[in-house]
């Protein structure tokens, strides 16, 4: 790990009296300011009201899905305008901070089908707001994304969570999903008829790999494109019935070395600078040896994230997590990423 040290040692100036190196004529001494308990009192309550805001904002998604699954499945009519509102809230969140998507990436998961459709959709907005896509465009690509794999509660639920290897009839019943769904979508929601282009595309990958028509390159919409980096992402993150999940580091490896001819260079680029060198919810190591997790991301410092420690120097889980911005902090630093266990 010294190479790593030394980049972070060496990472830029930062301000408030950053890690950077002085200029030779720079000869005075470090400063030691007053903090104002005022304003440290007013951002930790910020944090914790963005953190509440990111909690309500994700049950009010998985609220609104159920009943929109539910009419999928029985043949109901459905409005958009539960799920509009849910999007736009992920869009303000995520506009604010990273909690959303901290909630997003944990090792939790609950319904297989709901918390695939709300992480993918908070994961596929990061990434257009990383492509600088326009107010308008987040909130199309995120109502494409919440509905991506409705298709999917049209599958028997012993497929779905089948523990072994699918048989191949079960195994074409499952890539059926985005014909069912797009189908589902156009007789339940008429206003959905341009969402149901999108969910037959999202499977589709740019050398003709993907299903069910085998689309290449400017055949398949970018949105779908996203939402199927996205939608692989967050399956990597999370346990299947056949495999563990990975860990945020693992899961950028993995698209990096066995995806990259599946997706746009762009859109994989985006998402890595997205998620940085450390991803959010990626456990570390200070070289203080307490532990911690990256809650937050600095673009300027990648090497330096927001973190929370939780564990001291002896591996004791403190009383109190506290959270420390490695970017405003010269004497400490990332020296390691730990696995879950460690």
């Amino acid at each position: 790990m010294a190479r790593l040290n030394e980049l972070v040692r060496n990472e830029g100036s930062h301000p408030g009296g950053g890690a950077g190196p002085r200029s030779k004529g720079d000869v005075s001494k470090a400063e030691f300011k007053n903090v104002d308990a005022t304003a440290v009192q007013v951002s930790l309550e910020r944090q914790a009201q963005l953190g509440l805001e990111a909690d309500q904002c994700y049950a009010q998604a998985e609220m609104e899905l159920t009943p929109v699954l539910g009419a999928v499945h029985s043949g109901h009519s459905f409005s958009l305008d539960g799920v509009t509102k849910v999007v736009d809230g992920f869009v303000n969140s995520l506009a604010q901070g990273d909690r959303l998507l901290v909630k997003a990436i944990s090792a939790e998961r609950g319904g297989l089908i709901i918390t695939n459709l709300v992480n993918t959709t908070i994961i596929a907005i990061k990434i257009g707001m990383g492509l600088k896509y326009p107010r308008q465009d987040l909130m199309r690509l995120g109502l494409a994304a919440i509905l991506h794999d409705v298709g999917m509660c049209l599958v028997p639920e012993e497929i779905l969570n089948k523990p072994g290897p699918l048989t191949p009839e079960e195994r074409n019943l499952i890539k059926r999903h985005p014909e069912l769904g797009a189908q589902a979508l156009r007789q339940v929601c008429p206003d959905a008829d341009w969402i149901a282009d999108l969910v037959l595309q999202e499977h589709e990958r740019l050398g003709g790999q993907g299903y069910p028509r085998g689309l290449q390159g400017a055949e398949i919409h970018e949105y779908a494109q996203i939402i199927g980096l996205a939608d692989t992402f967050e399956a990597l993150l999370h346990v299947r019935p056949y495999r563990q999940r990975f860990l945020p580091h693992e899961a950028v490896r993995e698209l990096v070395t066995k995806e990259k001819t599946v997706f746009s260079t762009k859109t994989l680029k985006c998402l890595i600078q997205q998620f940085s060198v450390f991803p959010l919810g990626t456990r570390v190591r200070l070289n203080t040896g307490e532990s911690a997790e990256v809650v937050e991301l600095n673009p300027q410092y990648p090497l330096r994230p927001v973190v929370k420690v939780h564990k001291d120097q002896h591996g004791l889980s403190l009383k109190e997590a506290r959270t420390l911005d490695l970017s405003k902090s010269s004497l400490v630093h990332v020296t390691e990423i730990v696995q879950d266990g460690q």
